[in-house]
């Protein structure tokens, strides 16, 4: 085993430790810190192709990476650097993960006048309040609301149900931001319909759906990449999939 391996083997020995992906990434976070550029790449190249394999614990560090780089360790700097670096040593699903690119599809006016006309002078304010109420038809209302504050609220409601959380992310055209929402929320991110619907949303940021293909099984695989209103990084990174998979 290599000084990296091992590295990363230990680290994701730790995070196995933590169940929420939010402390995973927190502490993922502090033991990439003070890592060197090259290190840090190399480490979560590792982890990114053991997590390929199925490998439980390193697909549970895998699942949390997306949450690190929201953090001030991997500021603009340092991704550009860990960029460089993966472009250089060609860790492909490293660059994957890091790619600043458009969805295939961006609303008009963040998909300005998706919704329900009754609530369209409400505030944001009263809009986030409704969303913890325990009224069916209130809720049923807001599923297409555009300000992912909203939606944050919603998802956390215990009356919400999976269905129509599929509701929110099969919505087209929606901002990018709600979808985001909603991968970022570990409850509803977890089920798997959510990840394909997730996935199959020509409006979800391609480092998301990029980075949700790993947990669809093989039939669903085919499926996506045969969807024609994909970001051409996400339909790539499905078919290189099936190649590996095919190996």
């Amino acid at each position: 085993m290599s000084r990296i391996e091992e590295k990363a083997a230990m680290l994701v020995l730790h995070l196995s430790g933590h169940q929420e992906k939010k402390l995973r990434a927190s502490s993922l976070e502090e033991k990439l810190r003070g890592l060197e550029v090259e290190e840090m790449a190399a480490i979560l190249n590792f982890i990114c192709n053991k997590a390929k394999g199925k490998d439980l614990p390193y697909l549970k560090a895998y699942n949390s990476l997306p949450e690190l780089l929201h953090s001030p360790t991997f500021n603009r700097e340092k991704l550009f650097q860990l960029r460089t670096v993966a472009r250089e040593k060609d860790y492909h699903e490293v660059l994957q993960m890091l790619k600043e690119l458009p969805p295939q599809k961006i609303p008009p006016s963040e998909a300005e006048g998706l919704e329900d006309p009754l609530l369209k002078n409400v505030t944001l304010g009263h809009r986030k309040s409704l969303a913890k109420t325990t009224n069916k038809t209130v809720l049923l209302k807001l599923l297409k609301d555009q300000d992912p504050l909203v939606i944050r609220s919603l998802l956390e409601n215990p009356r919400l149900t999976e269905s129509e959380v599929l509701k929110i992310v099969s919505l087209q055209p929606t901002s990018p931001r709600v979808l985001e929402e909603v991968f970022r929320n570990a409850k509803w991110a977890a089920r798997y319909r959510v990840k394909k619907a997730l996935i199959g949303n020509p409006s979800c940021p391609p480092s998301i759906a990029v980075h949700l293909l790993k947990f669809l099984l093989l039939s669903d695989l085919r499926e996506i990449a045969q969807f024609e209103n994909l970001h051409l990084a996400v339909k790539e990174a499905a078919y290189q999939l099936l190649r590996e998979r095919k190996e």
